[in-house]
């Protein structure tokens, strides 16, 4: 399939670079999105293991837009596990461990340097992304679709008269 499109003075490549930024945008953003996916899995690869909870309790958020040009995905870890642990250090561990805010056990495992982790690390979301934050910007590029995007700027007649 040939893709083309027709500019013909400054104004029109003026329209057109203006009505492709929503379309590249969102071809970005779920580009972006693909990629905190890896993060997530990564982060969950270094979680510190006891149970699994914390572990399991990774969760990526659909992404959502502040304005035009700007999108927020959050990675998150603790929801249901920080309770799920709260039931666990009840039981066979309650001497080792005593949860006062369930929500934060994820935030002290987390930030906990001094730990001694037989599986996993500290700061094991924080380095995952520490890490990969100088090659997200080509990583996200290479997931762009030109295809899609000129596809989209065509139906929605982009370069048209």
């Amino acid at each position: 399939m040939k893709l083309s499109a027709t500019v013909t003075g400054l104004a029109d490549l003026q329209r057109v670079i203006a009505a492709l930024g929503p379309v590249t945008m969102k071809e970005g953003v779920a580009g972006l999105y693909q990629e905190a996916l890896i993060e997530q899995k990564e982060s969950m690869r270094r979680t510190p293991v006891l149970t699994g909870a914390l572990r399991a309790s990774h969760e990526t958020e659909k992404p959502v837009m502040v304005n035009p040009s700007e999108a927020v995905i959050r990675i998150l870890v603790g929801g249901p596990a920080g309770a799920g642990f709260a039931r666990f250090a009840k039981g066979k561990y309650a001497k080792k461990a005593q949860v006062v805010d369930p929500s934060g056990y994820a935030l002290y495992v987390h930030e906990n340097l001094d730990a001694d982790h037989h599986v996993g690390q500290a700061k094991f979301l924080e380095s995952t992304i520490n890490e990969s934050r100088p090659y997200m910007p080509g990583r996200v590029a290479k997931r762009v679709s030109l295809t899609r995007i000129v596809a989209a700027a065509r139906k929605a007649g982009v370069g048209k008269k």
